[in-house]
């Protein structure tokens, strides 16, 4: 049985026109899901000023202080990889950037094929992009990213670094990311 853990954010969001995000290159927007089963099992909670992230009680957060920077990862690690992390290992950054939502998504106009997949998705009420990206030579060969637009020059970002072996890995990243709150 999943407990849950969660964490805490605020802001606004400023609303998007689908045709904005990516110019034609973002799918559907996904129904919301509805979080209620998550918030049940919450173990213990963990808070920064703006955001709240859940994430199974057996995970492990590390966070150096800073207001809006979470690290959590599904197990216990040094945080040291030579040059490939553990096969089972889930590593999620939390945090909040000084951009837009233009320039966060820049990178994925300049180099077409770093993304696999880019969806416009509804994190919560809030729209958001998530982006499928796969990579080689690094200690993490997936990521899943969720970005969420929240003033004009602020973004939230959720990534999720996983292994190609960690057959589950997707499902439990996904529900994650659709657990965040904003305030």
């Amino acid at each position: 049985m999943w407990s849950y853990l969660a964490l805490t954010f605020s802001l606004s969001l400023v609303p998007l026109a689908p045709a904005s995000l990516m110019s034609g290159q973002v799918s559907q927007i996904a129904d919301p899901q509805p979080q209620a089963d998550l918030v049940a099992m919450t173990k213990g909670v963990s808070i920064t000023p703006r955001f709240t992230v859940t994430y199974p009680d057996h995970w492990f957060e590390y966070s150096n202080n800073q207001r809006d920077y979470v690290i959590i990862y599904n197990q216990w690690t040094s945080g040291v990889y030579s040059e490939t992390a553990p096969p089972y290992l889930i590593k999620t950054d939390v945090s909040l950037q000084n951009t837009s939502l233009s320039e966060a998504l820049q990178i994925y106009r300049d180099q077409p094929g770093r993304a696999r997949r880019i969806e416009e998705v509804v994190v919560n009420g809030r729209l958001a992009v998530r982006v499928w990206e796969g990579s080689s030579g690094w200690a993490f060969p997936n990521v899943l990213i969720t970005y969420i637009p929240l003033e004009d020059r602020e973004v939230f970002t959720i990534a999720s670094y996983y292994s190609r072996q960690n057959q589950y890995a997707e499902a439990t990243i996904l529900r994650v990311h659709d657990s965040v709150q904003l305030r």
